[in-house]
């Protein structure tokens, strides 16, 4: 008999043998042991608190949980014993009452430590409840849990967190990594703690789970504190013969197995996780994060893609232009005020690492009082988050500049639902048998979902629910007037909250996620699953395919982009009502700067790019084509040094726009464009796309600022605009073809990048910096910060041989 834990479950299992029934809770078991998950555990413990197994449903935000929080502490205040699991209920054969006596004096131990060792200000009732290792000759150790939102001490030398960031560390089943007992080696082993160190050192930081809360009014901010330790990883690798990931804690992670879609594959990971750890918190909190580069040979910063960073623009990521590049085995902490609520997430933003695994979800939460469509919904939990991405099956440098014969383009094998998923092979049909995404409700309760489309590629991506409609009620962390509809259409960046409410007969429902556009070719899709608490785990119908799918019904942001008339099959993202306050100088009929945006590429022939001792960058398209991005005929390069914090190491030759082109520039003309705009300016945007290719929409993402989109169309004549209540958005998609007007005031200063999302395309220049003030309207350069620049000296004559050389 043996008692492990993978994560959030803990098994009870003997070799090849089922133990246990799934205790008070309808579980699928395994075929090696049955089992009790996270959100079963907690009834397995509370059955001696006299909690109805029901609870076993509950979250730690719903009133059942808050309920069963406050029978624990009155126990708990009261000094009441917990009672002993009960003995044997019935007869059975002598081996399986030996295993029933067995659990039963492992359960009591274990609600006798529990007992021992909480008070009400340190235990809570949670659906996620992790419990740290406790040993006989540590009995005193204090630690905290991964549940989200618990109110839990900070953990002291003895104790850690394996999926906490640091590095070398062994995933234990239990959580926290246990030292491997001394008589097996003759040496320890060296664990790093740099991860928690900062945690036991300041008091005053609050621990990652801690900050995942429901925000109150009136509630003083945190100082949230995360580490991340980024490094080349595995997917399928030795992690998961010590544990396999069998639950979503998106805070962090326990088990340090990434499973994706079940090919193996080197992968770059913050935490060894895929995504990458969670930030979520409240609005007005602190957030400080250590990023460790464990990537030996790269360089690496992380953008937080929609947090504006006013007043901490030195920390919006960008490289050469916000900071350095974080180098390998250095550390850089970012740390800003979370100013704008809204779901948003965090991304490297150098090379092509974020396809590769760097990426996860920034949620800032507010007051339901400050949210205008708080009453929309019941819950805002942080397990629905729905983080969707492509996924390829080798290095993303593996497709640039790209190949012409076998594998061309840069689209991905498959997409995944938060990291998960299954891979169908083209050729053999072989599918692999990794788990898919599940999010759990209940009959009768209304749920936000925050969606965010962490896509690199050129493709949109579709999602449908099936037999549920979606109440959008933001886009890009703004909120919108609630509009219904069945299907979402997103582009790279782009975020949309939804509610869901569990009004259909109690089972499990398909969610189909497919890459449109180039991802078409490959038949690009992932299955995830909706299931109702205390209903089957599969849906009862066959699963969609990517050529008979969920049907489609009314879609958000539809392709055709028809969108100067109102439509019953679709809403254009241009006829979402604004449900904030709209700056009343931004619908005034001039603004004070205007600036027109075409983009498109320009193509090479091979004996344009290939000439000896020139060395112009280029992409090979899925057509063979070799091209470069163009915006305003400029195609962007990187400045040596960031213009934010070193301007006067910058050449003034450097930087370009259309007005301002150097006299020697041709027509692959490449500088850094910058577009200069003063403080508080009504700004007005018109990007057109001159790309003329079909099934290609051009995501364009705003650092700093979030803007109000005005047009959206395809005719080239007189652009239509609409001011009555615009949505407010940081990333919009320009149809092919088409067009998108928007506008925002530059109350913002600093150096703020303006790109297509399409990781392929930022590479070859589809950039620009939009400067808004003065240096004399920033706040000062941070102590210590990194400097890096050209090393170009004067060239030295040889110095003489030493005569004993």
């Amino acid at each position: 008999m043996c008692v492990c834990t993978c994560m959030y479950s803990i098994y009870l299992c003997s070799p090849c043998v089922c133990v246990l029934p799934c205790l008070c809770a309808r579980r699928r078991p395994s075929r090696a042991c049955s089992y009790i998950p996270a959100d079963r555990l907690s009834v397995f413990l509370s059955l001696s608190f006299s909690v109805q197994c029901e609870l076993l449903e509950c979250n730690h935000t719903t009133a059942q949980d808050r309920s069963c929080k406050a029978t624990v502490e009155r126990r708990l205040a009261a000094g009441v014993e917990p009672p002993p699991l009960p003995p044997l209920p019935l007869p059975l054969p002598p081996l399986l009452a030996g295993w029933y006596h067995c659990v039963r004096n492992w359960a009591n131990s274990l609600l006798h430590i529990l007992h021992t060792r909480c008070s009400s200000s340190e235990c809570q009732c949670s659906t996620n409840p992790l419990f740290g290792q406790v040993t006989a000759d540590d009995q005193s150790a204090r630690y905290f849990s991964a549940s989200h939102g618990l109110v839990q001490t900070h953990p002291d030398s003895a104790i850690f967190q394996a999926g906490f960031g640091g590095i070398d560390n062994l995933g234990g089943r239990w959580g926290s990594t246990a030292r491997p007992p001394a008589a097996l080696r003759s040496r320890p082993l060296d664990y790093s703690e740099r991860a928690t160190a900062e945690l036991r050192r300041n008091p005053s930081l609050s621990a990652p789970d801690e900050c995942a809360r429901a925000c109150r009014e009136g509630e003083p901010p945190r100082i949230c504190y995360y580490h991340f330790t980024l490094e080349f990883y595995t997917v399928l690798g030795a992690a998961c013969q010590v544990c396999t990931p069998n639950a979503t804690n998106t805070v962090w992670s326990h088990c340090q197995c990434v499973l994706a879609d079940g090919v193996e594959r080197g992968i770059l990971t913050a935490n060894r996780m895929i995504p990458g750890p969670s930030i979520q918190v409240c609005e007005g909190d602190r957030v400080v994060i250590d990023v460790e580069n464990h990537m030996e040979g790269q360089e690496v910063t992380l953008h937080w893609h929609g947090v504006w960073q006013k007043g901490s623009q030195y920390y919006d990521g960008v490289p050469f232009v916000t900071q350095c590049p974080i180098t390998a085995g250095t550390s850089f902490r970012y740390q800003w005020t979370a100013g704008n609520a809204g779901t948003h997430f965090w991304h490297a933003h150098t090379g092509l690492q974020k396809i590769d695994g760097l990426y996860g979800s920034v949620i800032v939460r507010q007051p339901p009082s400050k949210d205008p469509n708080s009453k929309l919904y019941d819950y805002d939990l942080t397990t629905h988050v729905v983080l969707i991405s492509d996924w390829m099956h080798e290095d993303a440098a593996e497709r640039f500049p790209g190949r012409l014969a076998v594998n061309v383009g840069q689209d991905p094998e498959t997409v995944l639902i938060n990291g998960k998923g299954q891979f169908r092979d083209p050729n053999t049909g072989f599918v692999t048998n990794t788990p898919l995404e599940v999010f759990t409700i209940t009959p009768g309760r209304r749920y936000r979902f925050r969606l965010i489309n962490a896509f690199a590629s050129v493709c949109p991506a579709q999602i449908t629910f099936q037999g549920h409609d979606l109440t959008v009620i933001a886009t890009d962390g703004e909120p919108v007037q609630p509009v219904n509809v069945n299907t979402i259409i997103s582009f790279s960046g782009e975020r949309y909250d939804f509610v869901v409410t569990a009004n259909q007969p109690v089972g499990a429902y398909w969610i189909q996620l497919r890459g449109l556009g180039e991802c078409g070719i490959k038949r690009a899709q992932q299955l995830g699953i909706l299931r109702y608490a205390r209903g089957p785990y599969q849906p009862a119908a066959r699963p969609p395919t990517y050529d008979v799918g969920l049907p489609q019904g009314v879609v958000l942001n539809p392709l055709d982009a028809i969108c100067n008339r109102p439509r019953d099959d679709a809403v254009c993202v241009s006829q979402l009502k604004n449900a904030g306050h709209v700056d009343e100088g931004l619908l005034q009929e001039r603004p004070d700067v205007k600036i027109f945006l075409p983009f498109r590429f320009l193509g090479y022939r091979p004996e344009e790019v290939f000439q000896p001792n020139t060395y112009n960058r280029y992409l090979v398209a899925p057509t063979g084509d070799h091209v470069i991005s163009l915006v305003d005929e400029i195609s962007f390069t990187f400045p040596p040094s960031p213009p934010l914090s070193q301007i006067q190491d910058i050449p003034p030759e450097q930087f370009c726009n259309g007005d301002n082109r150097p006299a020697d520039c041709g027509a692959n003309c490449m500088c850094t464009h910058k577009v200069d705009v003063p403080l508080n300016a009504v700004v007005e945007v018109v990007l057109v796309d001159e790309v003329q290719q079909p099934n290609l929409s051009h995501p364009f993402h705003l650092h700093g600022y979030s803007f109000k989109v005005v047009g959206i169309g395809r005719s080239r004549g007189l652009l239509h605009r609409e001011f009555n209540l615009p949505p407010s958005k940081d990333t919009i998609a320009v149809p092919n073809n088409g067009y998108v007007v928007f506008r925002f005031r530059a109350d913002n200063p600093g150096y703020w990048l303006f790109h297509c999302h399409f990781l392929f395309h930022i590479v070859i220049g589809m950039n620009l910096i939009l400067h808004v003030g003065t240096h004399g309207d920033l706040p000062p350069i941070p102590p210590n910060f990194p400097r890096c620049g050209d090393h170009l000296p004067p060239i030295q004559a040889p110095l003489p041989l030493s005569p004993y050389h």
